[in-house]
């Protein structure tokens, strides 16, 4: 496993020309390109499955603002998920 963050802008480029990547973020700040988990729990919100499928077809600078997209995204979704899970809306 590598993480994004160790990486150069050509480095993860290259690396995500393997089939089937996600991108995850971490509470550490950093993030992994990576091969789906095996299991998630259903309740979770998943990533965005293969995030290199459409690198050969789009320019770098394209190909990086949609992989952010995405991130951004599940990110959004996850904290979503949280929140409804653990009452953030109450005024407690």
């Amino acid at each position: 496993r590598e993480l994004f963050i160790l990486l150069g802008l050509d480095e993860f480029y290259n690396y995500a020309e393997k089939e089937n990547l996600c991108l995850y973020g971490f509470p550490s700040e950093t993030w992994e390109v990576t091969l789906p988990a095996e299991e998630v729990p259903p309740e979770l919100p998943e990533p965005a499955l293969g995030i290199n499928f459409a690198r050969d077809g789009m320019q770098e600078k394209d190909w990086l603002s949609l992989v952010a997209v995405h991130s951004d995204a599940w990110l959004l979704a996850v904290a979503f998920y949280f929140g409804a899970r653990f009452g953030f809306d109450k005024n407690d």
